[in-house]
This record gives C-alpha cells, structure tokens and sequence, in this order.
C-alpha cells in the first residue's frame, strides 16, 4: 500500500516535562556561532585564493584555483555525512571541538602556503573537512527544540549561514592591506575563539543512554537514506537550491560589473544586503511556518529563487537588480535551512546527525560545479545564461517541493484511528 505521507518524528529526550531550551540561550548560541564561523572563514579566505594559486603555479593558476574550490567542496561532501553519522554514536560536541581544531589548522597552514602548492591543497582539505560540521550543528539545534520549534531552530542556522557569507569577504578586504597570510590568520583566530566558546558553554546534547543506543543500532547507509520515500522530493530540492546559492557569488558580482558598473564597495554593499535579508528572514522563518506551514513556506522560497533569476538579468536599472536580487536572498534565506528542518521532522531520533549529514552531503556536492559552471556560462554563453538555467533547475526545485506539500496534505487528511506511521510500515 502506498504511504499517505511522510512519518513525523520527535527529539531526542523530550517528555510532556521536558523544558524547551530557548534558542537564545548560550549552547545554541555556539551552535549558531560554529556556523556563522564556518563561512566567514570561507568568505574570508575565497577572495584570496586566486593569488594564493597565481603564486605558486604562475600560467596554470587557474586550474590550481579550480583543484582547490573542488578539493575544499568534495571534503566537505564526504565529511558532512561522515561526521553526522559519527555524531549519533559519541555525542554533538567532541566532533565540533574536533571539526573546530581542523578549521583552525587549516586556516594557518594557508597562512603559511605561499610557496607551496602541497601546503595550499593540505590547507583546503583540512578546511574542507572542518567545514563538515554543518549537519551536526543542525543536529545539535534539533535535539534541542520540539519539531514545532525546529523551523525557527534551522532559520537560524540559516540566518547565520547567510552573514557568514556576506560577511567574510567584507572581512578579508579589510585584513588584506596587511599581506596575503593575513586573512587566512584572521580567519584561524575565528576559528580558534570558537572553540573556545564551544569547550566552556556547548554541553553534550545527546544523553549517554541515547549514545549507547544508536552506536549498538546499525544506521542506513548513504544510498539508503537518500532513496527513502519520504525524504527522496526533500533532497532533490535542497540539491538544486545549493546549487542555486553557490552560484550567486560568482553570477551576481559579475552581472552588476557587467551592467551597471559596480565598483568594489558597491559589491561588498550588495554582499551585505544579502546578509541583513538573510538575518531578517531567518528569524522570522518559524513564526512564518507557524502561521502558514514550513512546506507552504518552503515553496514559496523555492518560487520566488525562480521568479527572481529568471527576471534579473533583463532589469534596466540597477534598483531593480538590487530589488529582485533580495527576493533570491529572501528565497534563500527560506528554503535553504527550513528543507533540512522538514528532513529532520521525517528522521528517527537516534538517526538525526546521519541524515542531516547525508542532506549536506548532498547540497557540498552540488555547490561544487555550481561556481564554476555559473562562470562558464557567462562568459562562453551570455551574461543571462546562468541565471536562466539556474530559473529552469529551480523549477525542477518547485516541482519537488510542491510534491513534499502534498504529501503533508495527504498525512493530514489520514483517517482516523490510522496513523502515518502505520502506513508507511506497510509499504
């Protein structure tokens, strides 16, 4: 029989006493912070690659530059669900801390990587593999909210996602007039006071029983969970929404050079922008999910990432490019954290940091072609090309999540006395 919708799950450890932990407090507050670090130090460091590569490949810079945005991107793929699933058997915490020392490495090994292209390639692989940590972060925000509270919960990871990114560049122009190491150093002592924060105020979100218990249970593997019914339409629309959003850094500046001659300032304003919006509709993602429900919500994101690629590149004023440029940012801001708050309510307990992790997994992989081909389209094809197909794979990416609302419809008009958990057990 077929499943009438998707099984919801709670958290671990929550009982009708169980207190709610407000996400002001400081353990989520680290949690958001890890994050918020994660791509400022990415920001930070991506403005500078190139000339880390010029510098120690001359001629071939560009294929250096490609090997490590490819390198960085393919880490992070294999150790986001390396590390979720690591998560659920010895707790959140030691694999932040641990994901933490290895961001920190990175970032001074890149420091020090001038003249040595084995130095920048180890510098990028331990980045890569610390950035790994998303999924766990999204873990720990979902042992510790009710599914109610998990939308808001991952608006603000995605609140702080967004300023991470907008930030970091901003960050590293600031750094550079002191040398080429500077901002990788500055993004290293980021990262080191992050850790900081997590050894003295990030407790273990896990309790030793629910660690006991999932290292005795065998998880799903990768293939596994990401062919799951109830999960299949979730991932296919994350996947092109990261693909969407690691374009953006590359499409956008080079639109607005292109038409209305941007200046650095006005780019690093446009970045900011992109921030601020990010912060906005973060927080109010789960009031917003409240009152018209996350898979609505998530739709609506996911149409107007379309609508507003589509129509950016024939706007004739630069207020218009900065308008529908929000309306991406907005869509963003929505769709990406909330898709994986929509896979956490659909995963088992003792599941969580695997799932989530092959969902980032997922969307790592995805971001790796996505600059470059966002580059290649617009200056082989045309300046509108990338935004075009980036409109037609959205659609593909409303269509999924048209399919995930649905679903929602058809679990909530299941008759009574029948539950969707039942159901879906009879499949």
């Amino acid at each position: 029989m077929k499943s009438a919708g998707p099984t919801l799950y709670p958290t671990h450890g929550f009982s009708p006493g169980h207190e709610v932990i407000r996400l002001q407090r400081s353990p989520l507050f680290v949690a958001l912070f890890t994050v918020f670090v994660d791509l400022i130090g990415f920001g930070v460091i991506i403005p500078f690659l190139p000339f880390y590569a010029k510098v120690v490949g001359g001629q071939d810079g560009p294929a250096i530059l490609g090997g490590l945005v490819a390198v960085f991107f393919l880490m992070q793929f294999g150790f986001s669900a390396i590390f979720g699933r690591l998560s659920d058997r010895i707790g959140r915490r030691p694999v932040i801390l641990g994901s933490l020392v290895l961001a920190t490495a990175g970032h001074l090994v890149l420091s020090i990587a001038t003249s040595s292209i084995v130095l920048l390639f180890a510098a990028r692989i331990l980045a890569g593999i610390g950035s790994g940590n998303l999924s766990v972060a999204q873990a720990y925000v979902a042992d510790r909210t009710r599914p109610e509270e998990r939308a808001r919960g991952m608006g603000l990871i995605g609140a702080a996602f967004g300023v991470g990114f907008a930030v970091g560049p901003v960050i590293g122009g600031l750094l550079q007039p002191f040398g080429l190491a500077a901002p990788a150093l500055g993004a290293a002592v980021l990262a080191a006071t992050n850790f900081g924060l997590a050894s003295l105020y990030l407790p273990e979100s896990l309790t030793r029983e629910a660690r006991e218990k999932n290292g005795r249970e065998s998880h799903a593997k990768f293939l596994d969970i990401a062919r799951r019914p109830a999960l299949r339409a979730l991932l296919i629309a994350f996947v092109i929404v990261s693909f969407a959003f690691s374009a953006v850094p590359v499409a956008f500046p080079s639109l607005a050079i292109e038409l209305y001659g941007f200046q650095p300032l006005q780019l690093v304003l446009i970045f900011i922008y992109i921030g601020v919006i990010n912060v906005i509709f973060g927080n109010a993602a789960g009031r917003l999910a409240r009152r018209i429900g996350t898979e609505r919500l998530v739709a609506l994101g996911s149409f107007a990432i379309m609508i507003g690629l589509l129509l950016v590149p024939w706007a004739q004023h630069w207020s218009v490019y900065v308008l529908l440029t929000g309306v991406v940012a907005a869509g963003v801001a929505i769709a990406f954290p909330l898709i994986p708050s929509l896979v956490s309510k659909r995963t088992p307990p003792q599941e969580q940091g695997s799932v989530l992790g092959v969902a980032q997994s997922l969307g790592s992989l995805a971001r790796v072609p996505g600059p470059l081909v966002a580059g290649f389209l617009f200056d082989q094809v045309s300046p509108a090309s990338p935004f075009l197909v980036g409109a037609a794979l959205m659609a593909i990416g409303f269509g999924a999540t048209l399919v995930v609302y649905r679903e929602r419809g058809r679990s909530s008009a299941a008759p009574a006395g029948l539950s969707v958990e039942s159901m879906v057990r009879r499949d």
